[in-house]
């Protein structure tokens, strides 16, 4: 397909704009006698599809249009018409966005270029790193929130935020309904798609008081496109809602979700011709499993390296039988080289395709529905949220809310590529206390929201990842003892002993040693936190002023020990203490034609952790758990008078420091770009969506952990690809491309956009409904090396459905059409890549009482 060029797409945007608002301004105003008989004649927006308000983005009672952020608002009646299934299908009608494949997990959006924060009513979630699929069917409605986060809602780096109000929220509401009301919902789907949800609530006197409760509940039970992939998913969530007095209102709520979803890479051993041509390099891997009766079916630490007193302690005191570290070579020691760079590139004396090469080399063609998957990997996740809300209201001008939340998860996966994470129980717990209240003056009138907060995060992180390996596995063939590694366990030598000479220092093994955890980081957090916002509006013009003063109380320890009994860290506790401050400025005007142009500069800080979010205790001595970011954005919003448009679009520029990959390595991350949206109903039967996005990210990173393509290597040094598919090649970044060197990110296209039209026709009972719209991404390289270009697509998605009074039934089908593309991995994006799904459908069928 033909790449579109920036050009093309900052006219299609100009052009939709201008084409909606065109009219309006050609109009001359009305007098003042014409508009005092003039009357807008709505049109039913039957999908919810114009935001109206968007009082999660700052907290403030401001309508979206007026609001200086870029900001997208997804209801549940746009969820439910557009077929969406995870936040991977948000990017439909969400500029800026685009989420690469975290081994098929769908917990996190990736929005600017970041993988953006997770929020729940306002308040930041555990971070979600591939464990468990956001529910976005249990949402009441979505913002999905572009820039630096509110002040009011904590410290956080200015990418991005999704936030999730839970379906069970209607309690607010149905506190003043007459009698019981709920919903049933069904839907079986292709591949063996089932899944049951129940919703309700009813009114009820709690003593005097009036109060309201609602639970919704959906259990998932399906197979999947992909071979072998059967995800389970349950989910329930309760609230209740008590008028304790004439002027305080409590709200309190959970969310329970268990899920069992493993991780699914994808395809290994990556081709441009297995992208272009569905070719696959068939071959075994090199015979490594022993006749053990521990493990007999994977490969245990001695099987899959050499544990040696000679190895140090970074690299788990063993040297690896799967992969090498390379590092700068010179023309003395240097034994392979790469995009010109000298490589010293240890265990391999023989030379890699002595060591890698696969046995049966060949060529097969490949399907979709096949990938790296393997019936003994596992992933059990249960997540828990609760809050308490009491909500005061002073006076007409003045309201006092506290706010009690809690977060916790437990997670443990292993994937047998070499991957084994756990996470027991994560906890999250924050106080907040706000004020929000109006002054008038002369010319103005200025809303204020002023109070403090009270965070505690204790997160335990264990990760085991040595001897991860990826292309020795034929994915044709399926797994073997071969090409499975041991995954981890809490005591590795309960079938072993460390053996030390006289001196006390370890010399080897007796017996038969499990895997081990390589990082086993524990922290603590408390973070106390002062913010004021204040909302000026002098007649068309608004100023938004937002500040945020946090300080922190760190501490952490590294408790993993190598294979030897080493340990990785230095056996202390690292504490430390710091302050932070971060800022926003936002200038806004409002035209007479609707038009709301602004500007938006914003400095931030935020913590800088482990893919929990947790803080590494090598960075607390030196003060790196904290990074600064900043936004520079323009933009240009507008919203007709009778509410049948919605159009925005903003231009940004941002800076941030984050972590990258496994290794946590620091990373500078640069992204400027456009966006656009718009959303109007065009007249009784027809809508639409369109957004269209441009945007550059590059970053800076000499030590992320860059694992090499092995047929790029091969290639480059006179290989062919299956004499290195057995092993990893890998090492620091800068080691293949040199120190401070920029590059651009990986797996993210420049250019994507979507087209929705929407369709609804009433009949004498009830009304059709069908819609049918597309999303198209340009081509992009799936790595910062560029080894491979993955093509552009366009992915078309279509529904049709009957709503009657009672009862709805909806028939989707997403990618319409059976487009093949592919996703780049969030890791490892040089050797795994995701293949698309083909075509599914699934019927909804809901009944209400």
């Amino acid at each position: 397909m033909k790449t579109f060029t920036h050009k093309t797409l900052y006219l299609t945007m100009l052009s939709l704009f201008a084409s909606y608002s065109g009219a309006t301004l050609a109009q001359e105003p009305p007098s003042d006698e014409d508009m005092e008989t003039i009357s807008i004649t709505g049109v039913k927006d039957l999908n919810s599809l114009i935001p109206i308000e968007s009082k999660s983005a700052f907290g403030l009672d401001k309508s979206l249009v007026e609001t200086p952020r870029s900001v997208t608002d997804i209801s549940s009646d746009l969820i439910e018409a557009y077929g969406l299934r995870s936040v991977d299908d948000l990017v439909r009608i969400t500029p800026g966005a685009f989420t690469s494949s975290f081994f098929g997990i769908q917990g996190a959006m990736d929005i600017r270029g970041e993988s953006a924060d997770n929020y729940f009513r306002g308040f930041r979630r555990i971070a979600n790193p591939g464990a468990f699929k956001t529910n976005i069917r249990g949402a009441k409605g979505l913002e999905v929130m572009r820039g630096p986060v509110s002040p009011l809602y904590g410290n956080g780096s200015v990418g991005g935020q999704l936030n999730y109000s839970p379906k069970s929220a209607k309690s607010d509401a149905t506190k003043y309904f007459d009698e019981a009301t709920g919903e049933i919902h069904l839907t079986l789907g292709t591949y063996d798609q089932k899944i049951l949800a129940v919703e309700g609530g009813t009114p009820f006197m709690l003593g005097d008081k009036q109060a309201g409760v609602y639970i919704f509940a959906e259990a998932e039970d399906s197979g999947s496109y992909y071979d072998n992939y059967e995800p389970t998913n349950e989910i329930v969530q309760v609230a209740l809602d008590v008028d304790l007095t004439d002027k305080t209102l409590m709200e309190f709520g959970f969310q329970y979700q268990t899920s069992d979803a493993i991780q699914v890479p994808g395809w290994n051993r990556v081709t441009q011709d297995l992208i272009d041509n569905g070719t696959y390099i068939t071959g075994a891997p090199v015979a490594k499993n022993s006749d053990n009766p521990i493990g007999a079916d994977r490969l245990l630490p001695q099987e899959s390296g050499f544990i040696s007193p000679f190895a140090p302690y970074f690299i788990n005191s063993s040297f690896s039988g799967v992969g090498t570290f390379c590092s700068p070579g010179t023309a003395d020691n240097s034994n392979y080289t790469y995009n010109a760079m000298l490589l010293s590139c240890p265990g391999v004396a023989d030379g890699i395709e002595n060591a890698y090469a696969l046995s049966n080399p060949g060529i097969a063609q490949i399907d979709h529905k096949t990938t790296f998957i393997d019936d003994i990997d596992f992933a059990d996740s249960t997540a828990f949220t609760a809050y308490l809300d009491f909500t005061t209201y002073l006076s007409d001008d003045m309201t006092w809310k506290n706010q009690f939340y809690y977060d916790y998860m437990d997670h443990t996966k292993f994937q047998s590529w070499g991957f084994t994470a756990d996470y027991p129980g994560a906890e999250a717990m924050e106080f907040r206390s706000s004020l929000n209240f109006e002054t008038f003056h002369d010319n103005a009138t200025i809303q204020h929201i002023t109070g403090i907060s009270i965070r505690n995060e204790d997160l335990d992180y264990n990760h085991a990842y040595y001897d991860e390996t990826f292309d020795f596995r034929d994915i044709i063939v399926g797994p073997t003892p071969d090409d499975r590694i041991d995954w981890a366990v809490d005591d590795p030598y309960e079938d072993a002993t460390i053996i030390y000479d006289e001196d006390g220092n370890p010399t080897g093994i007796d017996g038969t040693v499990r895997r081990n955890y390589n990082e086993e980081q524990v922290s603590t957090m408390l973070n106390a936190g002062l913010f004021y916002i204040a909302d000026i509006t002098l007649e068309s013009w608004s100023i938004l002023l937002g500040a945020r003063y946090d300080y922190f109380d760190v501490e952490s320890e590294d408790q993993a020990i190598s294979l030897l009994g080493i340990p990785f860290g230095d056996g202390e506790v690292h504490t430390d203490t710091e302050s932070a401050f971060s800022y926003n400025v936002s200038v806004s005007y409002k035209m007479e034609s609707g038009f709301v142009p602004y500007a938006t500069y914003a400095e931030s800080s935020s913590l800088s952790t482990n893919q929990l979010g947790g803080i590494i205790p090598s960075s607390v001595d030196n003060g790196e758990y904290l990074a600064e970011s900043t936004l520079a954005e323009l933009g240009i919003k507008y919203s007709s008078d009778d509410e049948s448009l919605y159009a925005a679009l903003a231009v940004f520029d941002q800076e941030k420091t984050d972590r990258i990959g496994q290794t946590s390595a620091l990373v500078a991350v640069y992204s400027e770009g456009v966006e656009f949206e718009a959303r109007a109903i065009l007249n009784e039967s027809f809508s639409l969506t369109a957004t269209a996005t441009h945007i550059e990210t590059t970053e800076v990173s000499d030590g992320a952990l860059a694992v090499i393509n092995g047929a790029d290597f091969a290639a480059q040094n006179g290989l062919e690809a299956y004499q290195v598919y057995g092993g990893r090649i890998a090492g620091n970044r800068s080691t293949f491309v040199g120190e401070g060197v920029e590059l651009d990110r990986g797996g993210l296209p420049d250019n994507t956009m979507s087209l929705f039209l929407n369709y609804n026709k009433p009949l004498e009972r009830g009304r059709v409904t069908a819609s049918l719209g597309f999303g198209w991404a340009d081509e992009t390289y799936t790595d910062v090396l560029e080894t491979i270009l993955l093509p552009s697509y366009m992915v078309w998605t279509g529904s049709v459905g009957y709503v009657a009074e009672n009862y709805r039934i909806l028939l989707s089908v997403n990618n319409l059409f059976e487009e093949e593309y592919y996703t780049s991995a969030d890791l490892f994006d040089s050797v795994v890549v995701k293949p698309s799904e083909g075509r599914t459908g699934s019927i909804m069928f809901s009944y209400s009482f």
